[in-house]
């Protein structure tokens, strides 16, 4: 058993009974070894005295002498490891987070490390707590994972590095020896690293290795490159020290790791304090090759959080990891108000503070992705019913509701069209149901309000009707929709698929254009809507989801409407389907590695199909575009009772910035990135398209940090065409 000393050289321990002797050791000073008594065991006070330094004579070779140790080491760290099959210790950890220089939140955690060499270091969360208590979770730091630079490769704000310790090290970096100190009459090298590779996730720093045995006593490191944040973080710098002590026969395991940190975040027109961390964690109780849990024994998330961590707090007066707090941080402790949050340390400022603002906290970003009031802008621009178009002109509206994945969902929303002069609702409800291991969801749906033909795409409403506003063609055209749905979902076991069955009664009826609003930013008369076939549909539709993430997903989908026999004036089968597939393929290390991902949308009919419910790929909104959307097909969409699209990314992020050189933009978090869609179809009438299109392109993400994505097109059609959007991600 033992323990670490905090900055201030303070030391708590727990000793089992008194006459008992503790070894006290520091790099550059003689160890002591110090009888503990009831006279001396209340305030022990340990002065360690130097260790005279005799310089070696100095030998000019050839080779780098840094290198040779380095490489003995590395085959020390392979025997050491040879019969090595896990590790566990328990992990006290601290972390004080800062807004600027005032101190805003404490928190304290026990944590069960283990380490096998399958699944590397995981940590279990017995016991968290936070002062001020319910102040939040920060987003954009945390406590990190006790990791050990023993290994190959050690993962720092979601990005692996290879470490100065890894197998290939000599090829990874540039190594220098800087001289040595004594430790009980044993030299220690003090070896300085550096990245050979601008661009490759490794370290910079320094290690001290201990002669003979060549075993690392301690390492300082900073992660490189730190071009790893994504906005609207600007800036996250960390440095990390850590320190090894010998159990057994010549196996060293880590005993703590010390980090600091800062973070800078914020948005165009709106600033926030930096954010400054200090996290202390202090290891013991250390045991060699025990049983592992099945849980933890193989790769998984790195830090696993006990269900009853918050009601576990009497771990903490019994922990023997314990670090005591420095007399400086005891003040900020006392002079922190017991009512902060970190909303109220981490104030937005600016011109737009009202409108950009970006959430401090996880509560504070659930809260917002519910509906609350605080994201009123994001709801409205995602199309929250409130848009223009030639049909309606201008349609104010709003909408509310709740979600639930474990609970009753509902949403409703109303509006009123100021050209038709008439309201318009929509309102849908999910329940939850289960029957022995069968479970799912019932739902109903009704609507009364214009639609668009063959279903918006993924612009939404609110995007492409202040395009049209502006001046911009309106792309989409309308019908007059009243729409009644039931359904039933269907959730098989734990795998990632919905299967879903819907009964759909509408009625479609022709709009025409009724605004000749000519647009604020320049004129441009807007084309007449076109008609629809007018009438009654009812259809029984059939849907799959497999898969639900940004990695892969797939949605199939069949609808029939059998005509007059379900009294329908509609006689049709509609199929469907779209696949998205995402990977890595770059810098697969990083947080944010290079990726490519293609999008597949495919769709064909048998029978009459009607205008309104035929197929469609996004076109671009004036400036405005979406990643699986034609940025060439200006002001339009394409449209086919059968057609095949095909839409690829490759997101470079930063790399090529980096490679250039060009670290002024990296380290902003800019991306670069390529890009094509295509268009298939067995109608050649599609007017200038003729049944197929084709475009390739280049964009960049975060131009100089800001939140948005600049693409540059060419397509079938020539000519050259500029659109913004959403950033990649």
């Amino acid at each position: 058993m033992g323990t670490v000393a905090n900055a201030d050289g303070q030391f708590s321990i727990t000793i089992p009974r008194y006459r008992t002797v503790i070894d006290v050791r520091y790099i550059g000073y003689i160890s002591q070894q110090i009888e503990i008594t009831p006279a001396n065991a209340a305030q022990l006070v340990v002065k360690l005295v130097p260790s005279a330094v005799t310089l070696d004579e100095i030998v000019v070779t050839g080779d780098n002498p840094a290198e040779g140790i380095i490489r003995q080491t590395i085959a020390a760290k392979a025997r050491m490891r040879e019969h090595l099959t896990s590790v566990y210790a328990d992990t006290y950890t601290r972390f004080l987070l800062y807004a600027d220089f005032d101190l805003v939140q404490m928190n304290e955690s026990v944590r069960a490390s283990w380490w096998t060499p399958a699944s590397g270091s995981r940590e279990l969360i017995r016991a968290d707590r936070s002062q001020p208590a319910r102040s939040g979770v920060f987003r954009f730091a945390r406590p990190h994972q006790v990791v050990n630079f023993y290994d190959d490769d050690v993962e720092i704000l979601e990005t692996r590095y290879a470490t100065p310790l890894h197998p290939d090290a000599i090829d990874l970096y540039v190594f220098t020896l800087a001289g040595t100190r004594k430790l009980d009459g044993q030299t220690v090298y003090d070896i300085y690293f550096t990245p050979k590779s601008p661009t490759r996730p490794t370290f910079s720093g320094h290690m001290a290795v201990l002669d003979s045995v060549y075993s690392v006593l301690q390492i300082s490191a900073r992660p490189h490159p730190g071009t790893v944040v994504t906005p609207p973080v600007e800036t996250h710098d960390v440095y990390l020290e850590q320190r090894f002590f010998e159990v057994g026969d010549s196996l060293w395991l880590p005993m703590d790791l010390y980090a600091t940190g800062s973070v800078t975040f914020g948005r165009v027109g709106v600033s926030y304090p930096p954010a400054r961390y200090e996290q202390v964690s202090g290891m013991s109780l250390h045991v060699v090759n025990p049983p592992v849990p099945d849980s933890l024994a193989r790769p998984g998330p790195a830090q696993v959080r006990h269900p009853f961590a918050a009601a576990n707090v009497d771990l903490f007066s019994r922990n023997p990891s314990y670090i005591p707090m420095t007399p400086r941080q005891t003040e900020q402790m006392y002079t922190m108000s017991p009512r902060m949050t970190l909303e109220s340390a981490f104030r937005p400022s600016g011109m737009l503070a009202g409108y950009t603002a970006v959430p401090v906290s996880e509560k504070q970003e659930e809260e917002d992705d519910a509906g609350g009031m605080l994201n009123i802008v994001d709801r409205i621009a995602a199309g929250d019913w409130f848009w223009f178009n030639r049909v309606d002109g201008w349609h104010p509206g709003l909408g509310y509701g709740s979600e639930n994945k474990n609970a009753i969902s509902w949403r409703t929303s109303v509006g009123y069209s100021r050209q038709r002069k008439r309201p318009s609702y929509r309102a849908e409800i999910s329940v939850p149901w289960q029957v022995g291991p069968l479970r799912g969801f019932a739902n109903a749906f009704a609507l009364d309000a214009t639609s668009v033909v063959a279903n918006a795409d993924a612009l939404g409403r609110f995007v492409p009707g202040m395009s049209t506003y502006l001046g911009w063609d309106d792309i989409y055209d309308y019908l007059d929709l009243q729409k009644q749905s039931v359904g039933l979902d269907f959730v098989p076991g734990k795998a990632s698929i919905l299967l879903s069955v819907k009964l759909n009664r509408e009625k479609h009826r022709s709009l025409e254009r009724l605004s000749n609003h000519k647009g604020w930013l320049f004129e441009n008369e807007q084309r007449e809507n076109p008609p629809v076939i007018p009438g009654y549909l009812r259809s029984i539709e059939y849907a799959a989801t497999i898969g639900d993430n940004d990695w892969m997903s797939l949605d199939l989908s069949y609808e029939r409407s059998p005509g007059t026999s379900w009294d329908s004036d509609f006689d049709f089968r509609r199929y469907a389907a779209r696949g998205s597939f995402k990977t890595e393929t770059f810098y697969r290390r990083r947080s944010r590695p290079n990726w490519f991902r293609v999008t597949a949308i495919a769709g064909t009919s048998n029978g009459v199909l009607p205008v309104q419910r035929q197929f469609s790929l996004t076109g671009s909104a004036g400036p405005f575009s979406q990643y699986a959307g034609f940025r060439t097909l200006s002001n339009g969409r394409f449209l086919a009772d059968e057609l095949l699209g095909v839409f690829w990314t490759h997101d470079f992020t930063t790399a090529i910035f980096e490679k250039l050189g060009l670290w002024g933009l990296a380290d902003k978090g800019m991306g670069l990135h390529i890009f094509g869609g295509h268009a298939f179809s067995s109608r050649v009438d599609l007017g200038e398209f003729g049944g197929r299109h084709h475009e390739f392109g280049v964009g960049i993400s975060y131009p100089f940090g800001l939140s948005f994505r600049f693409d540059v097109a060419t397509g079938s059609e020539g000519g050259i065409f500029y659109r913004i959007g959403r950033p990649l991600r």
